[in-house]
């Protein structure tokens, strides 16, 4: 059985983690559970703070969440599911970058730019849905995703990238296949 583990009831410290200012740091080998919600009151999640984290297949990260730093999540080879919060404005570089697992994404409205490498390396991701509030996507985001399907607007900026460098698009009004 599967049990969500909500951070304000266990031990940061012996995940291998601590909270300092409301941002979140590593401070050692990590010890995941499979599902993690973190909690309301978190502002930042520092550069590879779950770097690497092979048990890791699901977070829900709290709407007080406003920093996602480098490399927060790269290399998380089981994470299937994440929730991105409102409030995130940007994708530092390779904030999941190697998360093999990882299917699909919904950034919301709140996020400009996506960083490079991003994603880079998600072979299991099948879609992303970009708003049309994204208006900076770095060239490499998507390298080595070869089964990725961009959903956004037909006239965005997303639509636009996607069709300068041969990635699939599913405009409004498109049926997506599986979703």
């Amino acid at each position: 059985m599967e049990e969500t583990i909500r951070t304000d009831t266990l031990d940061l410290l012996r995940m291998g983690l601590s909270l300092r200012d409301g941002i979140l740091h590593r401070e050692g080998d990590l010890y995941m559970p499979e599902e993690l919600e973190l909690p309301e009151g978190i502002v930042g999640i520092d550069s590879a703070c779950f770097r690497g984290s092979m048990t890791l297949r699901s977070v829900s990260l709290p709407e007080s969440l406003t920093e996602l730093g480098a490399s927060a999540f790269e290399d998380c080879g089981a994470l299937e599911r994440v929730r991105i919060p409102s409030r995130i404005a940007r994708l530092r570089k390779k904030t999941f970058s190697g998360c093999a697992s990882l299917r699909s994404v919904v950034l919301p409205e709140s996020v400009t730019s996506i960083g490079e490498w991003a994603f880079r390396g998600c072979t299991a991701l099948e879609w992303a849905a970009l708003p049309d509030s994204v208006t900076e996507i770095c060239a490499e985001v998507f390298l080595a995703c070869p089964r990725v399907t961009l959903l956004c607007s037909a006239d965005s900026f997303a639509a636009a990238f996607a069709e300068k460098f041969g990635i699939r698009t599913c405009t409004a009004g498109t049926k997506m296949p599986g979703v």
